[in-house]
């Protein structure tokens, strides 16, 4: 099974357009189609043809009402905050979907305080071997480096994940690293971006 993994589109229709040209079994948007909510419609517009193959966050530019309004007007699948099963031919793997972002300077629609990320991550212990996607990165690494030694992630999910060693990371929300990895304790960590990332299962 194909996965392509996708983040930061804020409008881009053209982005998109490449994103749906890749084949793949399955697609998960891992939040901020729009902009402060802006073109949001038209990104569902354009996706419509996925349906039921695609996963959607919202992302720090949307509110989960938003997003959960565009999954049943055009029958994608509601993530956020959601554990599914994906079977395969090596059976099946496990993944977990957590939108927003936590605190950023800009007052977007869809920010969580680092206790509410704890909170939210808590619903996600003890699952082995998971694939998680978030908005946000973690703090202090190659993937939330807006700036030479100035980082932007939560320190609260880099806890999480040092504690709990998922799987695999997948993140966007920091335009400047998109495209980076890094592994973080037993964990690969990826800023997907608006290119996306494919993975395959």
């Amino acid at each position: 099974m194909k996965i392509l993994i996708f983040s930061d589109v804020h409008g881009d229709l053209k982005a998109l357009q490449r994103v749906i040209a890749q084949p793949a079994d399955l697609y998960i948007c891992a939040g901020d189609l729009a902009t402060f909510g802006r073109g949001l419609e038209r990104c569902g517009e354009a996706l419509a043809p996925l349906g039921e193959r695609l996963w959607v966050l919202p992302g720090n530019h949307e509110t989960h009402d938003a997003t959960r309004a565009l999954c049943e007007r055009h029958g994608f699948i509601d993530f956020h905050r959601q554990v599914r099963s994906l079977e395969s031919g090596h059976g099946s793997t496990m993944w977990a979907g957590l939108g927003y972002s936590n605190i950023t300077p800009f007052k977007t629609p869809g920010e969580y305080s680092e206790e509410q990320i704890a909170e939210a991550l808590a619903a996600f212990d003890g699952i082995e071997r998971l694939y998680l996607v978030v908005h946000f990165p973690p703090y202090d690494t190659a993937l939330d480096e807006f700036s030479a030694g100035k980082h932007a992630g939560s320190p609260t999910l880099r806890a999480w994940v040092e504690r709990t060693k998922p799987a695999v990371l997948f993140c966007g929300h920091i335009h400047e690293t998109a495209g980076k990895s890094e592994m973080l304790c037993a964990t690969k960590c990826i800023n997907v971006g608006k290119q996306g990332h494919t993975v395959e299962i």
